[in-house]
Order: structure tokens, then C-alpha cells, then sequence
């Protein structure tokens, strides 16, 4: 089981890694061709779609996993779940894809570049086929990975040979909704191949109505600051700050998905433990994951704060300067979003309180709301980052409350004092490095000898993830010797 956990979570990483890197590699190219207005356009329309897409799933993402895995060992009643949620996915996706259009042809920003929008919406069109859900549930995340690298890449490629310039902007919309529609088709059909039919239906779905719309209620206030904010930005400001704000938003992604990884994968098996009341393994399995995150994000963090205003000149060209101080303060994100996941999906979720996580999300998503409201008009996208990083502080703040309140879980801190001891040394290193290195150079070596230094810190405090992960690698070794 401690196996499937560990895999498991490697291929959640690539796959989550997958959605935010290959973009990432792209960056410093389509940064280039396209400008900061043109990645300001191109993130407005992806995000606009995006968002109804996510009302078009209700909850079902969340909502499916859990339920997936309480079945997974029963394939007559798995295929009549899916068939329910499919078909709760296909009525709202209809009425969600005609409004989508509809603001599409009458607000007259968005009529303006219409195409684009109306590419950007096959997202939305075929999200009934995005049924990564389903294998979450049963635990096989190596099939999705392996589809969406494969996919993904093939993207990449395709993007070098046809995006040559500022005008194949829509060259580029087309190509970023593809890849993501073929995985989804891909993944779908070979569903149907392992015994599971999916078909149309009305019977059974009133049922998950009410679960379903609490956890839809929970992702539409955690998309106010993963995708409202875009929305916020690309209608109270102008492309060019859209551009700087979501190009800041891409870097923080790659690292908080490799942080937050663990998250999704330990919901199945929480909601396995449950079944079982197996409160013993929940309190383990959590404070493994507390140790875990808590040993990545906070050096993470502080490593991108520091490296910022190299390293966006550098990645992206120097006419996104406007970017190093959002992403300066986006690193914060790395942290609380890091810990929130665990009491907020992994605890909350994981065990069923689906009402407190709502209730935390909610109160991220007001005073989010209320913050760009303000930051925004005169602040841009540094006061968009100002909101994102308060509201990620309300929920884990509010979230962690209800743990204490709700569950038997306890987190042990002593791992967070350790992790913040040993970033902390990345400020004096980077003052030492920025007196004899520049660029590249400085970046490679901070990175090199902050992480060498952390590690050694991390030693000489006996943290437990360290020990963790040098476990692993001694299992994996004496495992591939015999």
C-alpha cells in the first residue's frame, strides 16, 4: 500500500507538472512572439473559457474521485456511476456552452477577438470527456500521465513549426485547446475498453445533486484566485498587465503542483481509511504529507523570491520587468496553498466534511473578491498578487481551524520551524552571490548552493521528510541490487 501511495504520487506529479511545465518551457518563445499583450490575450480567453468549463463540471472532479474509489472494486455499479455523473456533465455542459456563446457575441471585448473565444470554448464544449476522475479513483494515475506527456509534447513540437509570429496568435489558441481535448478522448476511450459503458440517463442522478454542488461551490471560490483573478485583471486593466500578473501566476504554478501533488493522490485513500475507520492511518498518512510539503514549500518559496528579478528578464525578455515584483509575492502562494491542500482537500475532503472545506473557501473567495476590487484599478498586477496571497493565508487559516474542531487529526509543527530555518538561509546566500555573478550564472549557482546548504541545515536538524526521502532511496537501491 506505502508503494502504491509513493507511485502514485510520482505520477501525479508529472501529470499535474505536465499541465503548467510544458507551457512553462514554451514561455520564454511565445513570451517573445507574441508580446505581453498577445500572452495578456491569449490567458484572458483560455481563463474566460476555463471558467465556465468549471461550472459546466459542477464538482464532479472532486466529487468523482471520492466516490470512484468507494467502488472501484465493483464494475457494474462504477459503470453506473459514471454514467450519472457523465450525464449530470452533459446537461450542464449544453446550457453553460449556449451562455458562453451568448457573452461571446453581446460584451463587446470579447466580441472583438471572437474566434479566439470561440476556439478557447471547445474546452468547455467536450468537458463531459474529462473523466480523469474516474482513474484518480481507482488509483491508475500512470495511464493519464502517460497520455497527457505524450500529448503534450506533441503540442510542443507542433507549436515551434507553426507559431512564427505575433499574428499566429491563434494558431497558438488552437493548438493549447487541442492537446488537452485529445488526452480527454483518448482517456475516455480506453475507459470504455476496460468494461466501463458510459451512457445518457436520468435515473439516479437526483442523489448527487446536493454533494455535488457543495464541492461545486468550493471550486467556483478556490477559481477566484487560480482563475477569477485573470478574469479581474483582463476587465479592469489592460492586456499588458494581464500579461505580466498571469506570466508571474505561470512560474508560481509549476512549483506549487509539485508541492501540492500529494494532495489529490491521498483523498482516495482517506476516503478508504474512513470506510474502514482507520482514524490511526489518516493521522499518519496527514502528517507525513504536513512533513512532506512543509519541507518543500517554504525553501521553494523563499528560493523564488529571491531569484525573481533575474530570473524574469531572463526567462521571459525584459519587456515583462512588470512581472518580478508580482512574483515576488506570489511566492508566498507556494507555502499556504501547499498547507491548505492538506487540511482542505486531503483532511476536510478526504473525510467527508465537505461543508467546512466550502465554508473556508468561501471565505477566501469574499475577501479575494473584495481585495482585487480595490488593488486592482490602481495596482494592477501587484495588487492582484497582494489578493491572491491573503486569501491562500484566510483559507488555510479557516480550514485548519475546522481540522482542530472536527477531525482527530494533529499536526506535529515542529517540521514547519525547521523548513523556515533552513530557507532562511537563502537570503544571506543570495547577497554573498549578486556581488560577483550575474544572470544565468548567478541563478545556477544559487540554486545549487541554496539547495546544498538547505539540505545540510535539514540534516543537522534530523528533519523527517529528509529521513523519509533518504529511505526511499536506500529501499529503491537494495530493491534494484537483488
Amino acid at each position: 500500500m506505502a508503494q502504491s501511495i509513493t507511485k502514485n504520487a510520482f505520477y501525479n506529479v508529472l501529470l499535474n507538472l505536465a499541465a503548467v511545465v510544458f507551457p512553462l518551457i514554451t514561455a520564454p518563445y511565445v513570451s517573445r512572439v507574441l508580446e505581453p499583450d498577445g500572452v495578456g490575450l491569449f490567458n484572458f480567453s483560455n481563463t474566460y473559457a476555463g471558467y465556465f468549463a468549471l461550472v459546466a463540471m459542477l464538482g464532479i472532479p472532486t466529487y468523482g474521485v471520492r466516490e470512484v474509489s468507494k467502488l472501484r472494486d465493483n464494475k457494474e455499479a462504477l459503470s453506473k456511476l459514471v454514467s450519472q455523473l457523465m450525464s449530470i456533465a452533459a446537461i450542464t455542459t449544453l446550457v453553460v456552452s449556449i451562455i458562453y456563446i451568448i457573452t461571446v457575441a453581446l460584451i463587446g471585448q470579447l466580441s472583438e477577438n471572437y474566434l479566439i473565444f470561440l476556439i478557447a470554448g471547445f474546452a468547455i464544449y467536450l468537458a463531459p470527456f474529462k473523466i480523469n476522475w474516474y482513474y484518480q479513483g481507482i488509483e491508475e494515475f500512470g495511464v493519464i500521465t502517460k497520455v497527457s506527456l505524450v500529448v503534450r509534447a506533441l503540442s510542443v513540437i507542433c507549436l515551434f513549426v507553426f507559431v512564427r509570429e505575433k499574428e499566429d496568435l491563434i494558431i497558438y489558441v488552437i493548438l493549447s485547446v487541442l492537446g488537452g481535448v485529445l488526452a480527454d478522448i483518448w482517456n475516455f476511450i480506453r475507459m470504455c475498453h476496460l468494461g466501463i459503458k458510459p451512457r445518457l440517463t436520468l435515473h439516479g442522478l437526483k442523489p448527487h445533486l446536493n454533494p455535488l454542488m457543495i464541492l461545486f461551490a468550493s471550486s467556483i471560490a478556490i477559481s477566484i484566485y487560480t482563475v477569477l483573478d485573470t478574469l479581474m485583471m483582463g476587465f479592469m486593466t489592460d492586456y499588458e498587465e494581464t500579461g505580466y500578473y498571469t506570466s508571474a501566476m505561470h512560474i508560481s504554478k509549476v512549483i506549487v503542483t509539485a508541492v501540492t501533488s500529494l494532495s489529490l493522490v491521498a483523498v482516495p485513500r482517506i476516503s478508504y481509511y474512513m470506510q474502514n475507520k482507520d482514524y490511526e492511518n489518516i493521522n499518519l498518512l496527514m502528517n507525513k504529507s504536513f512533513s512532506v510539503v512543509s519541507f518543500l514549500a517554504f525553501p521553494v518559496a523563499f528560493g523564488m523570491a529571491c531569484l525573481a528579478p533575474t530570473f524574469v528578464p531572463l526567462f521571459f525578455g525584459v519587456k515583462f520587468t512588470g512581472a518580478v515584483i508580482p512574483l515576488m509575492i506570489l511566492s508566498a502562494i507556494v507555502v499556504f496553498i501547499g498547507l491548505n491542500n492538506i487540511t482542505g482537500m486531503q483532511v476536510l475532503v478526504g473525510m467527508g466534511y465537505d461543508k467546512f472545506f466550502l465554508y473556508s473557501m468561501l471565505a477566501g473567495t469574499i475577501s479575494n473578491f473584495v481585495l482585487n476590487v480595490i488593488f486592482i484599478p490602481s495596482y494592477g498586477a501587484i495588487g492582484a498578487s497582494i489578493s491572491s496571497v491573503i486569501a491562500e493565508f484566510l483559507v488555510f487559516l479557516i480550514s485548519g481551524v475546522f481540522v482542530y474542531r472536527k477531525t482527530s487529526v494533529r499536526f506535529k509543527l515542529n517540521e514547519v520551524s525547521r523548513a523556515l530555518l533552513g530557507a532562511v538561509s537563502f537570503i544571506p546566500i543570495m547577497l554573498l552571490l549578486q556581488q560577483h555573478f550575474y544572470g544565468w550564472k548567478f541563478v545556477g549557482l544559487f540554486v545549487f548552493s541554496g539547495g546544498l546548504i538547505y539540505i545540510l541545515i535539514e540534516n543537522i536538524c534530523k528533519s523527517t521528510s529528509l529521513e523519509l526521502l533518504k529511505n526511499l532511496l536506500l529501499s529503491k537501491i537494495q530493491r534494484n541490487k537483488r
